[in-house]
């Protein structure tokens, strides 16, 4: 069931913009971990298992974002027990290596932990529902996703939403990448070239491998959880959020399969009075964003200070992502909480392009 599971998953994966959904004889019953609260991280996952559905297969999800109902897709709504990954204080976010690995190892261990405690996740990890063929887990920093996999002895299929996690490759597929031909993923080098480049890149791997194993082991003393007390299971397969023609090249195993893009739809129409700002900006348009998980408005005072006085010296307009009321707004500049980021973008191609 696993092997002709994950077949059909890269295939449909790959090419399901262009087929016609169709119902599929023996379809798989699926359990899908989702751990994080932030809607980017959501985006490919419920495409992922937007997919599934549509062709036929059952999928229980845990998720802190209730999805709609369609048939074969039953969501367990954790939103009031995950702390929220959506408009966080960038104090949180713009910090060392140190205390940002210490947050994110302890919010992910804290989210497993309470994902694997709920009633119905208890109900499935004794046996006392449905079997189920497979687990799909979103994989980021830790692999504590992959106990309910462990526990049902089924294999698990991660979803990662970023370029695989360089300091966390050996835990999760058992090898570590080249450090002269990989960047970490906290380097700020996307391609080490120098000698002194690939030197670094070597301490930060080590440092942030360190790092995470460190916090780890203190959690597990500290906080032991159900997961900690077994070895689980690795992988099958995996889905990374990349795709080679936006990715730095590098070596990837058979296994890793990348997806980039599946989670994009057509785009809509804008609302009028962005799209009158957007016709009205002879000079064309910046679009200013951090993504839904930081919230800009907290930046400190002379950063913004700083990024205000710089917009308002380029000829272009500026789409800002801002929650909240500017002070000192440039004329030059719009805000919103929220935009049409993918419509937004489409419609600026396209302007361009009828011009040239």
């Amino acid at each position: 069931m696993a092997s002709r599971f994950c077949a059909l998953l890269i295939t449909f994966g790959v090419y399901h913009a262009l087929s016609s959904p169709q119902p599929m004889a023996g379809a798989a019953n699926i359990l899908a971990v989702h751990t994080i609260a932030g809607k980017s991280h959501w985006n490919m996952m419920r495409t992922v298992l937007q997919v599934l559905t549509d062709r036929g297969h059952s999928v229980t999800v845990f998720t802190p974002f209730a999805d709609n109902d369609r048939d074969g897709y039953t969501v367990v709504d954790v939103s009031g027990d995950l702390e929220s990954r959506v408009d966080l204080n960038v104090s949180r976010i713009i910090t060392s290596a140190r205390p940002l690995i210490a947050y994110i190892v302890n919010a992910l261990r804290v989210n497993c932990g309470t994902i694997f405690e709920h009633p119905r996740m208890q109900e499935i990890l004794e046996g006392r529902s449905r079997p189920f063929d497979v687990v799909i887990a979103e994989a980021f920093w830790s692999d504590c996703v992959s106990y309910a996999a462990t526990v049902l002895r089924v294999p698990v299929i991660y979803v990662v939403p970023s370029p695989i996690v360089t300091h966390v490759e050996r835990s999760f597929f058992g090898h570590v990448p080249n450090p002269a031909a990989v960047s970490n993923l906290l380097s700020r080098r996307g391609v080490p070239k120098t000698f002194g480049e690939r030197f670094t890149n070597t301490l930060r791997m080590i440092s942030s491998s360190w790092l995470v194993w460190t916090n780890e082991r203190r959690l597990r003393k500290s906080d032991p959880r159900p997961f900690d007390a077994m070895d689980r299971v690795r992988p099958s397969l995996t889905f990374t959020n990349t795709h080679f023609i936006t990715e730095p090249s590098r070596p990837l195993t058979p296994d890793i399969v990348q997806i980039g893009g599946i989670h994009l739809t057509p785009p809509g129409p804008i609302p009028k009075d962005i799209l009158e700002f957007i016709d009205d900006a002879p000079n064309g348009v910046i679009y200013f964003t951090f993504g839904t998980v930081v919230s800009m408005a907290s930046l400190p005072e002379n950063v913004l200070k700083v990024l205000k006085e710089a917009i308002a010296q380029v000829p272009q307009k500026v789409l800002w992502k801002y929650e909240g009321e500017m002070a000192e707004k440039p004329k030059n500049v719009m805000t919103r909480k929220w935009f049409p980021q993918r419509d937004i973008l489409c419609t600026c191609r396209y302007v361009e392009y009828t011009k040239l």
